[in-house]
């Protein structure tokens, strides 16, 4: 690889805090997405984020939830004003209403059998046939 690489590629994408241009990174565990103004702004997530995501949070109605990853390596998706909004789910966020009880997330549950939608709201059962 060249040397370059290990040098702050811009990626022509606005932080969601800020407003300055996001940065792919590189640091000691891997390559991040971080804001080209540190330390001013703190914001940053996995490689594999995706600016496109545009599934609010059925909580405090105003941030956006994106895909972070826990200290175990797993998946979840949270609300990108925490601490403020503490709202996270296990699985993918769809930005659809549930038919049933009318909240406003559905998640996309994969099985072996195949691909169904299941309503965020605890205590809930609607779901989907399998795809």
């Amino acid at each position: 690889m060249s040397e370059n690489f290990l040098e702050p590629q811009s990626l022509g994408v606005p932080c969601p805090r800020c407003q300055q241009e996001l940065q792919l990174k590189k640091g000691r565990y891997g390559l991040f997405v971080g804001c080209s103004d540190y330390p001013k702004c703190d914001y940053m997530t996995s490689a594999d984020f995706d600016p496109d995501t545009d599934v609010s949070c059925p909580e405090c109605q105003s941030g956006k939830l994106v895909q972070k990853t826990s200290r175990y390596g797993k998946s979840f998706y949270a609300c990108d004003h925490y601490p403020t909004c503490k709202f996270s789910v296990p699985l993918p966020p769809v930005a659809d209403t549930c038919p049933k009880c009318a909240y406003a997330l559905l998640l996309r549950k994969k099985t072996t059998a195949g691909e169904r939608l299941i309503c965020g709201r605890e205590g809930c059962d609607y779901k989907t046939e399998i795809r």
